[in-house]
């Protein structure tokens, strides 16, 4: 009984909104069933994209609107009248931001401020006594996408600029569909040829709709061409750096040497090298380059090949480095590089030599040595030796800012003092309490031990 007394409630509104038309109306309105597959299927081609290209959202929010206004011409040829006005104020907001984001435009949250225009003119508009608020969604529409088409002018490039043309030439065109236009200017929103109607604004929807989709398409071009070498890029530098970071600690007699290093990215910026001499000496280099990606990778390739050459004549760290930073001068590209080398003999003797990097830590506490200028900032830079001595019970540490530049989610820094009190642990655990914290930067940490044996061979 219920069922029976809403549907005899709603024949009068179904037949308000939907009245049958003669075959002759049917004809008129043949021109927006042609126009109404026009948009549809370029809306499909709109969404077909996204799904290919989901990160492009533009994609999806011109699908939706082009689907919107394919809904809008379908609705006269088969009797809909009265909900076009609603629809209009559910497309316009989507037209808007489509616009802004076609454009570019970077401050354009101000144009959320007229939603709520929308909403209540899509509800109120059904009312009688409110049929004046159903221009609304176009006028305040047309406003927004005014004042983007001048931004879209003023930000200078080619692309939003062409973009911008686009969308004012809607914008001019679509005024007529505005009642208030119609009856100031007696210009109409359609043309009347050969009994059919015409509706114009839609030919310049698809216009619109094909112009961005060509400009959208050649912008997804660019973008995976660009990703496409950026991977190569990538990839590049990777196959770089697995060949110049051991993936294994090398075994020197007479030392215990422990390393892990934690890329932050793909390619990181942290190097490190282990070069036993044939006096039964080791020299320890640990370092860090400015920048990231392949530039970074080529830096380090270029530092360690270096580091090899010079290290076949001289073990001096200060020489060293002198040479290094005469090497990367001039192509590190305004970048520097920091860097630790450390020269240890069997008997317990070490020397080492800074060049802004953080200082060598002895059983947790830090050693005091003159922290020189990185490499690849000032020519003939003179870096100074110091030297200490370690016995078999003792551990050397050595480690990246990325341990202490690692912040958690209320951006506090790991820092030295975090740092200090887990020094004493082996170095995995060290790189995975940083990590832990919250890795920012590449992670290396090498800690370096003498062995009795070889304390006793050499005694």
């Amino acid at each position: 009984m219920t069922t029976a007394l809403i549907l005899a409630a709603s024949v009068p509104l179904l037949h308000q909104l939907f009245t049958p038309l003669s075959l002759a109306e049917q004809y008129q309105h043949t021109p927006n069933l042609l126009l109404a597959v026009l948009l549809g299927c370029l809306a499909t081609a709109y969404l077909a994209l996204w799904r290919a290209a989901p990160d492009f959202r533009i994609f999806r929010d011109m699908g939706i609107f082009i689907a919107l206004v394919a809904v809008d011409n379908f609705s006269p040829y088969f009797g809909v009248h009265g909900s076009t006005w609603t629809v209009r104020a559910i497309t316009v907001p989507v037209l808007v931001e489509i616009a802004a984001e076609a454009m570019r435009i970077q401050k354009r949250r101000w144009t959320r401020t007229f939603w709520p225009i929308y909403g209540f003119a899509a509800v109120a508009g059904w009312s009688p006594a409110m049929v004046f608020v159903r221009e609304w969604p176009i006028v305040f529409s047309d406003i927004a996408l005014f004042i983007l088409v001048v931004q879209g002018f003023r930000q200078g490039k080619t692309t939003n600029r062409s973009i911008a043309c686009v969308f004012l030439g809607y914008f001019l065109v679509r005024m007529p569909l505005s009642t208030s236009f119609q009856h100031l200017t007696g210009i109409g929103g359609a043309i009347n040829l050969g009994g059919w109607v015409w509706p114009y604004p839609v030919f310049v929807v698809i216009l619109l709709g094909s112009v961005i989709l060509a400009v959208i398409v050649r912008d997804l071009i660019r973008d995976r061409r660009e990703k496409m070498r950026m991977e190569a890029e990538l990839a590049a530098g990777r196959a770089v750096q697995q060949v110049l970071i051991p993936e294994q600690t090398p075994v020197v007699p007479g030392f215990h040497i422990d390393s892990v290093y934690k890329p932050y990215g793909e390619v990181g910026g942290d190097f490190f090298q282990i070069l036993p001499r044939s006096d039964s000496s080791v020299l320890i280099a640990i370092g860090d380059v400015s920048g990231k990606g392949m530039p970074a990778a080529m830096m380090v390739s270029l530092l360690v090949g270096a580091l090899n050459a010079l290290a076949e004549t001289t073990t001096s760290p200060a020489q060293l480095l002198a040479g290094l930073n005469r090497r990367i001068l001039g192509r590190n590209h305004g970048g520097f590089t920091t860097c630790l080398i450390l020269h240890a003999n069997p008997s317990g003797t070490c020397t080492a030599a800074n060049a802004g990097h953080i200082p060598p830590y002895l059983n947790g506490e830090p050693l005091a040595c003159e922290n020189n200028l990185p490499l690849g900032l000032v020519a003939e830079t003179s870096y100074c030796e110091f030297t200490f001595r370690a016995s078999d019970s003792d551990r050397i540490t050595l480690f990246t800012d990325g341990v202490i530049e690692a912040a958690n989610a209320r951006r506090e820094l790991f820092g030295f003092e975090r740092t200090e009190q887990i020094i004493h642990q082996p170095a995995a655990a060290i790189a995975d309490a940083a990590q832990r914290w919250g890795q920012e930067d590449d992670i290396t940490v090498l800690t370096v031990a003498l062995t009795a044996h070889q304390q006793e061979a050499t005694a």
